[in-house]
């Protein structure tokens, strides 16, 4: 039974694709014919015409992808000139910073000698004052002893 309706199956779609062929060559035939039947300059003119409206919309795709291009140049170019710009306002930043770098080092080192000078005159002031006062005290002290 089962084979039985594979067969069925496999003849009736041999004659759907049959039928289908012979009604597909029918219109193409028509269409064949048609074609035959036209004028040969009128089909010509149509051709003609078919290849400059393609001549056209070429020349108009072409002259928008021009545009774009310039377009992109000039995005482009300005881009670099604010790369530029960019990049002198960096080195102009980097000459900055180190000049304050180099003040702050030198204002430091000025600063750390001033302390020290001054360390050193509270040091000297205290040895003088420690003995001029001294020799009075020791005096005073024999003095009572």
């Amino acid at each position: 039974m089962f084979g039985l309706e594979a067969v069925i199956a496999a003849a009736l779609s041999t004659v759907a694709g049959t039928l289908f062929n012979l009604v597909a060559a029918k219109f193409f035939r028509r269409d064949r014919v048609e074609e035959a039947a036209e004028d040969p300059s009128e089909r010509l003119q149509r051709r003609i015409d078919r290849v400059n409206v393609a001549f056209a919309e070429a020349a108009s795709l072409m002259d928008e992808l021009q545009r774009d291009l310039e377009a992109q140049q000039l995005t482009r170019a300005a881009l670099l000139e604010e790369a530029q710009r960019q990049q002198e306002l960096l080195a102009l930043n980097e000459e900055q910073a180190e000049k304050i770098r180099g003040i702050l080092v030198h204002e430091t080192r000025s600063t750390i000698r001033a302390e020290r000078r001054q360390q050193m005159i509270y040091f000297i002031a205290g040895v003088v004052v420690s003995a001029l006062l001294s020799i009075p005290i020791g005096i005073w002290v024999n003095s009572i002893s």
